[in-house]
């Protein structure tokens, strides 16, 4: 077993009054019943840098089967990579168990304390705190890392990109929020690896993007996502778009700036929005008035979005209500007389059955500006490209093979 330091309070000064009491409470179950148990990830990770975190992730000795007789309220979740969620009141606390590294990164198996630090992505969010003693437990260097304000890989970086692609977004959102340095090295393997990021899961990716405009810092983070050429990999069209249309560019900017600004989490509905609001602009100044406030330009609207953020793939409810958003701070209303979900005229049942016109044919609504017509086009031919084959080890394209790791 690796040798771990273990830092005291009066050394990594956490204060315990932006501990959540209910997670404490979870890991204190655990122990209880016999069972190591941590916080690990993103809230220790807040906590050093004096922030209060929103999400605290628990990870334990005790596998999931276990987890869930402890806790009442508790649901196992997942099929190759088992987690379960802990419900308290409103909240959910994710709890994982211990992976091994007999199989490398991205195996399934469950090992000790030691092996499951070697697994974790950067050495940011590698360390471990017991709210028991106030006690950091360190095995591969996170705290000296962060005192040293870089990101440094747990994982070899001939291999951390390529066993999970997702994981470059996740260390230009570290550097971007933290103020923390990227070395050389990485730099240069998130240029090498970043079209590793085109065959990545687009459910990933979206929650990914989707976390990132809640971050409070989404103008920093996505102009990092450009500079290392990442960003046309995660959204392609709104990439060329901003390449090719200084307005566009310049009103993206701008929003991402103020979503910024805003107190409260928006709703995932209005971080979306803001992707579609410049590019269905000129959909919406140029058709007349009578067919724009109407149910028939929605369904297009929704349409070319889809196209517009692939792939990205929202779910649809969450995509026609970020249409509806772009509507509706338009002045106008193409659901005069919504009925409840579900209903003919409103909800996603009514949406779906008019989504066709004619014998297999989907509406097609044209982009308004060459612009954007290239990029959509460009998304078109994309997703016709032949999807390659998954390796042996299928750590490339389809679904992730990579546990999930904390944000």
């Amino acid at each position: 077993m690796a040798k771990a330091l273990v830092y005291t309070q009066a050394e990594h000064r956490i204060e315990r009054s932006k501990l959540d009491q209910d997670a404490v409470r979870v890991v204190e179950r655990l122990r209880d019943q016999g069972h190591e148990a941590y916080i690990v990830g993103g809230a220790v990770r807040d906590m050093l840098l004096g922030r209060s975190p929103k999400d605290f992730d628990i990870v334990t000795s005790a596998e999931p089967a276990r987890i869930k007789r402890i806790f009442r309220s508790a649901r196992v979740i997942g099929r190759r990579f088992r987690l379960v969620h802990v419900y308290v009141g409103s909240k959910i606390f994710e709890v994982s168990t211990f992976r091994s590294i007999a199989n490398g990164t991205i195996g399934n198996e469950y090992g000790t304390i030691d092996e499951d630090a070697l697994r974790r992505d950067f050495t940011l969010n590698a360390l471990y705190y017991d709210p028991h003693d106030s006690t950091l437990v360190d095995y591969v260097g996170g705290f000296k890392d962060m005192a040293a304000r870089r990101i440094r890989p747990v994982i070899a970086l001939k291999s951390i990109f390529k066993e999970d692609p997702v994981r470059m977004i996740r260390c230009v959102k570290y550097a971007a929020v933290s103020g923390f340095r990227i070395p050389l090295s990485l730099r240069m393997a998130l240029r090498r690896d970043s079209p590793l990021l085109a065959q990545a899961s687009p459910s990933r990716l979206t929650e990914e993007f989707l976390k990132i405009l809640a971050s409070g810092a989404s103008a920093a983070i996505v102009k990092s996502l450009s500079v290392f050429d990442l960003l046309r990999h995660i959204t392609p069209a709104s990439a060329l778009l901003a390449e090719s249309s200084p307005s566009y560019k310049s009103a993206l900017e701008i929003a991402l700036k103020e979503l910024d600004a805003e107190a409260s989490d928006p709703a995932r509905e209005k971080r979306l929005a803001l992707l579609l609001a410049h590019y269905l602009k000129p959909f919406l100044e140029t058709r007349p008035e009578r067919f724009v406030d109407t149910p028939e330009a929605y369904r297009e609207a929704i349409h070319e979005s889809r196209l517009f953020l692939s792939p990205l793939n929202p779910p649809r409810v969450e995509l026609e209500a970020a249409v509806l958003v772009v509507f509706k701070r338009r002045g106008v209303s193409p659901l005069q007389k919504p009925k409840k979900p579900g209903g003919e005229r409103g909800g996603e049942r009514g949406f779906r059955q008019g989504e066709r016109r004619g014998p297999g044919r989907r509406d097609e609504a044209a982009p308004r500006t060459e612009a954007a017509a290239e990029a959509v086009e460009s998304t078109k031919r994309r997703r016709r490209r032949p999807r390659r084959r998954r390796s042996s080890g299928g750590a490339q394209g389809g679904e992730p093979t990579a546990a999930p790791e904390p944000s």
